[in-house]
């Protein structure tokens, strides 16, 4: 893949820790005049404005931009007001749920921050994710809307709801005061055969970390590497944050064997794979030699390779792309498909994505049907796609 040297510069100034090696050569990429803009632009992409800023302080450089180290501080200030509204409401909703009896699991966020670098405040959020039992999924959002939250989008029918229920692993909420978002998931990923783990076996093996004087619990420790490499991939490493997440998750000693044995017997060996040699290349993660080869002769891992050309090769790792635009359709309809689509090979796994293809909640407002039509969605699906492309959706 053909980076462009603000790209290397980049993930010089993110690796942790930095050796002697990675700082003279982050020195060197500073002294050679990279564009500014593009990198500014890639911290925000990638919500990695303090860590960046960290990174490049840390080697005294002299050609840093007083502009742009401005700049960059800003951002991580607003990440940290970010980090710091959803510390509290985060230890506020485990405390309503754990009166309430309802099990809660909170993924990534502010209680991964805690959980990977013992800080809440190192990562840029942008919702609180929570996973609970899907037994108790309806009371759980009851007591969200209890809480001072609305359900975020449109009224579902009763035929609608359950659909919406059947495709998508999350439903989203708002808070009425302060805009703080919630994604309340019901499973790991939207199709069940890529995580198809249990809540009552994550409940069991759960980590648990202090959160505002609350305790918080989440993913075990044991699966966070494999969730955090296919989590990911299913968004074909669209934000280089959950990369650098995932080389801080694998920096323990037998973690990286750890994570990819778990893929190999989850049938997901192969994005893993490419996940680990892509947190070497990019963020020096320590990975033996042998497992690097394995890794580049891998006939998968170079499909998926060639996938992420898209997304990173050139100035296309500092753009997000208009959705709609020909640039957006390309990457999201097409590139981001097929990336999915060669996460795992399994069958039961590739009949849901296909039958997902015909299932668009979307549509239910661009095309609506009453529920006595709905098995006609699948039909007028490329009638609800133009009406959306035609509206800029």
């Amino acid at each position: 893949m053909r980076v462009s040297r603000e790209f290397r510069l980049f993930c010089l100034a993110l690796r942790r820790p930095q050796r002697a090696g990675d700082v003279a050569a982050l020195r060197a990429a500073l002294a050679a005049a990279p564009d500014w803009d593009s990198i500014v632009a890639g911290a925000r992409r990638h919500r990695v404005a303090g860590l960046l800023l960290a990174g490049l302080q840390a080697c005294r450089p002299p050609d840093l931009s007083v502009a742009v180290t401005a700049q960059l501080r800003r951002d991580a200030l607003a990440a940290a007001r970010r980090s710091l509204a959803q510390t509290a409401e985060i230890a506020r909703l485990s405390r309503i749920f754990g009166q309430a009896g309802i099990r809660m699991l909170a993924l990534k966020g502010v209680v991964l921050s805690a959980q990977l670098y013992g800080d809440p405040g190192r990562r840029d959020p942008r919702d609180i994710d929570l996973l609970v039992d899907p037994r108790t999924f309806t009371d759980a959002g009851a007591l969200l809307v209890a809480a001072g939250y609305w359900r975020d989008g449109a009224i579902l029918s009763p035929r609608q709801a359950a659909a919406y229920r059947r495709w998508i692993k999350e439903a989203e909420y708002v808070h009425a005061a302060t805009g703080v978002r919630v994604e309340l998931h019901h499973r790991l990923s939207d199709n069940p055969a890529l995580m198809p783990w249990a809540f009552p076996e994550l409940w069991r093996e759960r980590e648990e970390v202090e959160i505002a004087g609350a305790v918080v619990a989440t993913l075990p420790r044991r699966l966070l590497g494999l969730y955090l490499g296919v989590h990911g991939a299913s968004h074909c490493w669209e934000r280089l944050r959950w990369l650098v997440d995932l080389a801080a998750a694998l920096q323990q000693p037998g973690a990286t064997d750890a994570a990819l044995a778990a893929a190999q017997t989850a049938g997901l060996g192969a994005p893993m794979l490419h996940a680990v040699m892509l947190a070497h290349d990019w963020l020096g993660l320590p990975v033996d030699e042998p497992r690097l080869a394995g890794a580049r002769a891998d006939r998968r891992v170079a499909r998926l390779h060639r996938i992420l050309v898209h997304f990173y090769a050139g100035p296309a790792w500092c753009r997000t792309p208009r959705r709609g635009s020909a640039e957006g359709l390309l990457r999201y309809s097409l590139w981001l498909r097929s990336y999915n689509y060669l996460l795992k090979a399994e069958w039961r796994y590739w009949r849901h994505q296909a039958e997902h293809e015909f299932i668009a909640p979307a549509d239910w407002e661009a095309v609506p049907l009453p529920d006595s039509l709905f098995r006609l969605f699948p039909l007028v699906r490329p009638f609800g796609w133009l009406v959306r492309r035609w509206r800029g959706q």
